[in-house]
């Protein structure tokens, strides 16, 4: 039988392009509960955000917070968190930043989601 070397023409050196890195489109839970009144007038697409172990809620051991400038706004969804704590327990740097807000004239944001990147 002959062994076919599929890749034998290809040179790493004719690969350019990095690999595109892994990014996550969730939704922020528990987004009234917290600290987003005081800052929504500051939200737009693109604002950074940082996430944080949450090892106050006992309920919920993989829980990510999610804040801006010291307020905390909500958490990352449940199963999105067990993956992304995942990535953090492995030494990877997590990236967040706002994706789409749902913003009413006279209320404060109802909706929010955001982008994380784990670089």
């Amino acid at each position: 039988m002959r062994k076919y070397d599929l890749y034998a023409n290809v040179s790493t050196s004719s690969i350019v392009q990095p690999l595109p890195q892994l990014g996550i489109l969730t939704h922020v839970e528990e987004l009234t509960r917290y600290d987003m009144i005081y800052v929504s007038h500051k939200m737009q697409n693109g604002v950074e955000l940082l996430l944080k172990k949450d090892e106050q809620r006992s309920w919920d051991e993989n829980a990510l917070a999610i804040y801006y400038k010291g307020f905390k706004l909500g958490y990352v969804s449940k199963k999105t968190s067990e993956m992304v704590r995942k990535f953090l327990d492995k030494g990877n740097e997590i990236k967040a930043t706002v994706k789409s807000l749902s913003k009413n004239r006279f209320l404060p944001t109802q909706e929010m989601d955001i982008q994380i990147y784990v670089m």
